[in-house]
Order: structure tokens, then sequence, then C-alpha cells
């Protein structure tokens, strides 16, 4: 498999593609609030934030897609995907991926019990908010009273969808969801904090931007809108402007800050399922064989695609690239012996 001619123009093709998304985005909230006569003006400014985070985002991870590493990997991947005499078996490839690197999320649990219950709990925390606020905030779903006066009523796009007694499980859900999720996102912020603090593995590698911003982002999310429902539900309402105020600033900063800080990956995870059928074909394909130890160290496609791309980006080390990280190494400790003894360059 031959790859070339990536992309050049990354900047443009990512402003017109995150421009695309952001237009999308109004014109979703646009046409789903009834030409804006559903829409709740207070919530106008989340609102504003999704627009601008799609474009964001969209710019962020187009941009991305188009480096050269990440371009063969994509290209690739759909390719393989795609293929007709495999699209079945792949289909229920992909379901299984879903479900152990998104719903489940083995990939984490296998780094030790404390962090997949942490990942766990930020990703479900902040699903279920997303899930929740982009439609409130949107203008897509509203309540209202049922036909027969007592029940509430769901209703999304403006079409009466489900109705439920006030003193539901299903009430309850509906009207906790966020309060939930902001449980969920501490219990994972506490246990994420803990870990950065107390670990030695972990401080050795940890930045202020990339470990501790984001979850200072979301602990203040997460707060202050727990603060929203004690104020209405335990102080009578006190300092709820305020609150309600804070809360929407945090939420908009937590959005703009997405596509550049570490939060950027929850975007990207599903792009890397890919790789799954790239590795699979690879692996059953021809193996890439050292010119010096004659054995077999890497798929032929992984190898010739690792050459295309380093010429890309303007690395070629020559015959060199064909041997196998062992023999590498080797030739780097020959060579420093060799240094030492004065003895010339062992190639």
């Amino acid at each position: 498999m031959t790859h070339s001619n990536f992309p050049q123009s990354t900047n443009k093709t990512s402003f017109i593609a995150g421009s695309i998304a952001g237009l999308l985005v109004a014109a979703g909230i646009f046409f789903g609030s009834g030409q804006l006569t559903r829409f709740d003006s207070p919530l106008a400014a989340y609102a504003a934030a999704t627009v601008l985070a799609a474009f964001a985002i969209t710019y962020r991870y187009v941009s991305w897609i188009q480096r050269p590493p990440t371009w063969v990997y994509f290209k690739a991947g759909w390719k393989l995907f795609l293929r007709p005499a495999k699209l079945m078996k792949n289909i229920f490839v992909l379901i299984k991926l879903l479900i152990d690197n998104i719903v489940v999320q083995k990939f984490i649990s296998n780094r030790g019990k404390g962090r997949w219950v942490a990942h766990m709990a930020l990703a479900w925390g902040c699903l279920i908010a997303f899930a929740i606020t982009f439609p409130l905030s949107w203008g897509w779903i509203q309540f209202g009273v049922a036909p027969n006066g007592v029940d509430y009523l769901v209703e999304f796009w403006g079409k009466p969808m489900l109705a439920f007694p006030h003193d539901s499980i299903l009430a309850f859900l509906f009207f906790n969801g966020l309060n939930i999720s902001a449980v969920l996102v501490l219990l994972g912020v506490g246990i994420a904090m803990h870990r950065r603090l107390f670990e030695h593995g972990a401080q050795s590698v940890e930045t202020f931007v990339n470990d501790f911003m984001p979850l200072f982002l979301l602990f203040a999310v997460s707060i202050t809108g727990l603060m929203i429902t004690a104020s209405y539900r335990l102080m009578g309402g006190a300092h709820f402007s305020f609150i309600s105020m804070i809360h929407a600033f945090t939420v908009i900063v937590l959005l703009l800050w997405m596509p550049f800080g570490k939060l950027f990956h929850v975007i990207q995870r599903p792009a890397q399922l890919g790789v799954a059928y790239y590795k699979e074909e690879g692996n059953g394909g021809k193996q890439a064989i050292c010119p010096r130890s004659g054995e077999a160290f890497q798929s032929q496609l992984h190898h010739d695609d690792l050459i295309a791309v380093m010429k890309e980006v303007g690395m070629d080390f020559g015959d060199h690239q064909h041997l196998s990280p062992q023999e590498k190494r080797k030739l780097i400790a020959l060579n420093q012996a060799a240094s030492i003894d004065g003895i010339p360059y062992v190639g």
C-alpha cells in the first residue's frame, strides 16, 4: 500500500471545515428551536459557546488528521474498513471496539483499577452533562404539561415525545441528571488529583496545562452546577443569579478549552479505533525482514508507510531504516565502543 500527496493546505482546509461545523451547529439551533421561537434566551451564552467550540474542535481535529502520520492511519483505516469482502465483519469488529474502548474503556483498566474508575466517572459524567446541556441550550428540548394537566411532557423540536408523573423515577433522573453527572465528575477529579499529587510516576511527567488545568475546569463546572441546585433547594434562591453566571462562565471556558488541551483526546479517541484494522491487516500480511539479523520485526505495511511518512517530513536515513530496532541498538553500542577504541565506523 502506497501513500502520497498528503494534504498541504492544512490551515485553509481546517478553517473551511471548522466554519462549516460552526454554521451547521448554528443552523441546528435556529431550525431545531423553531426559528428561535422555543429558544431560551438565558441560555444564549451556552449556545454561542457551542458554536465557537464546534469551529475550534473541528479546526483542530482536521489539522490533526492532516498530519502525515495521522493521515496515513486515517486513510488506510477507512480503506481497510470499507472493503466489500470484509465490510460486515468489520462492522461487528467496530461495535466490539466501541464497547471496549468507549463504553467500558478497557485500555484504561489495564493501567490500574483506580485510573479506570476515575476515567469512567469523568467520561460518563461529562457525556451525561453534554447530552442534557446541549439540547436544552439549543432549544431542542422543552418541558411542558401533558394533556392530562398533571404530568410533565417532554417535547423534542416542538413534537411531544414522552409524558411522566412528577414523582416518578424518570422525573428524578430528568431533573437531577446534571447533579448526577456533577457527582460523577467530582469523583473522577478527586481520584485523578490524588494520583497526580501522591504518585511519583505521575509526578514525573505531569504538567500544569495538561494535567491540572483540565481537572480544575471540570471541578469548577461541577461544583458551581451543584451550587445552583443548592441555591434554589436549600437557600431559598439566595445568590442564584451570581452562581448561575459563574457556572455559565466555567462551562464556556471548558468548551473553548477543549480543542487546546488534554481534553481534546476525547475527540481523538474514536478516530484511533481505525488503527486496529491497520494492525490486523499488517499482522496477517507480509513481514519486514531485518537485513542484518534475517528476522521479521514488523509488518511490511507499517514499515513502508513509516518510511514514506519520514520522507514526507524531511527525514531519510537510507538503508538504516530497514534495520530492526534491536539491530539499531546493537549498531549504536558497537559504534560507541569503536569510538572509544579509535576504530572506524561500524556499518
